[in-house]
């Protein structure tokens, strides 16, 4: 089901923003940027797992930016797509990597604390993949970007109590760093809000790339 919030006829802006992405953390990101958005949820998104991780990673977030922009072309909202000058659908795919191998969302408890069990004392790896699609031109621009996280050495009681005081089935890795799971980490090497879900640097790079700079998109004028 597609959940979205859209005020195309409500205002006259030369840009519109989409986030591609149920993930409150990531419209968190865009509100903290000051950026006016709408949320889409991608409907019967099938990811796609390759060998490579940042292949996987790009070519999810290139799925997910098609998806929305599919659902927008059905619906007609591009009748009012004559108010702006771009429409941007901005879709985002985070993985966890370590050793060789993707650590998805756990599907249980169990698998939660195996996944934390394994993390404990060790340096893994946290790959977003970033697209940026132009539904106006359907010029589609992508990166990625890795943060390298070391968890301390967790101890049974260390993940028990993680775990108890935060939910974490609906995240890559069984773990958040922006909440109690900061408890956790003891280094991270890269972009912060890259682990949340968004990396920044590179998003807004994209933008760049389009001609646009932060202030284009500020919704405190």
């Amino acid at each position: 089901m597609h959940f979205c919030w859209l005020m195309f006829s409500e205002e006259n802006n030369k840009i519109k923003v989409i986030l591609a992405s149920a993930s409150p953390r990531r419209s968190l990101i865009l509100s903290l940027l000051k950026i006016k958005f709408d949320v889409i949820v991608p409907f019967d998104c099938h990811e796609k797992v390759f060998q490579d991780p940042y292949a996987t990673v790009t070519e999810n977030s290139i799925k997910k930016s098609k998806n929305v922009a599919d659902y927008v072309k059905i619906n007609e909202i591009k009748i009012l797509a004559k108010d702006y000058k771009d429409i941007f659908i901005c879709g985002f795919d985070t993985i966890v990597y370590f050793k060789n191998k993707y650590y998805f969302k756990p599907k249980d408890f169990t698998e939660a604390k195996k996944f934390l069990s394994f993390f404990s004392g060790k340096t893994h790896s946290v790959i977003t993949g970033v697209c940026v699609l132009n539904y106006k031109t359907n010029v589609i621009k992508t990166d990625f970007d890795e943060t390298r996280v070391t968890l301390r050495k967790l101890s049974k009681e260390d993940i028990d109590n993680f775990l108890a005081n935060e939910h974490v089935l609906d995240k890559a890795g069984a773990y958040n760093i922006e909440g109690y799971g900061a408890s956790l980490v003891r280094k991270i090497n890269g972009c912060f809000f890259n682990v949340v879900g968004l990396p920044v640097y590179k998003f807004l790079n994209i933008l760049k790339e389009y001609g646009y700079n932060l202030n284009n998109f500020n919704s405190i004028k």
